[in-house]
């Protein structure tokens, strides 16, 4: 089902990737924890939508090394290594199926317009108590349910 792929693919792009240098240091020191912290700019404990759409605005610049408006397979790739210091594992989706989740007219590449409305759409999908933000609890649930292929089956079911 394409609407949950591409919840999923928000999960994995629009949410879990702070500012670069937060992003890496997040990723060594505490996981999605420390990235919630490092979206949360006013501190206040909750993401609204506007940081979480900061927060995706931030990660899609940072894949984009040729900063061409686009995200290549590789370019997601080299962006994963770097930011984890590892490729997916094997239960992890790989950059090409969380492009093909919001790759609305298939070409292979993910523009920043598509994953901005992947966002989007994640964020209303998170927001599970429908209050207009996301707690540490609801970021962690999202994550924990979206982020491998395993649920990504499931959820084609």
């Amino acid at each position: 089902m394409r609407h949950s792929r591409i919840v999923q693919l928000a999960v994995i792009c629009g949410l879990a990737w702070p500012p670069a240098a937060a992003a890496q240091e997040a990723a060594r020191k505490g996981g999605s924890e420390a990235q919630f912290k490092a979206m949360d700019s006013d501190r206040v404990g909750k993401l609204s939508p506007a940081e979480h759409a900061a927060g995706a605005k931030r990660m899609f610049e940072t894949m984009d090394r040729s900063k061409d408006g686009k995200v290549t397979e590789v370019e997601m790739d080299v962006a994963h290594q770097k930011r984890t210091g590892r490729i997916p594992a094997g239960d992890e989706m790989s950059s090409a199926e969380k492009i093909k989740v919001v790759d609305r007219n298939s070409d292979g590449i993910l523009s920043a317009e598509e994953h901005a409305a992947g966002s989007r759409l994640m964020f209303g999908k998170m927001d599970t108590n429908k209050d207009g933000h996301l707690s540490p609890a609801e970021v962690e649930a999202g994550h924990a349910k979206l982020l491998s292929r395993k649920s990504e089956g499931e959820s084609r079911k």
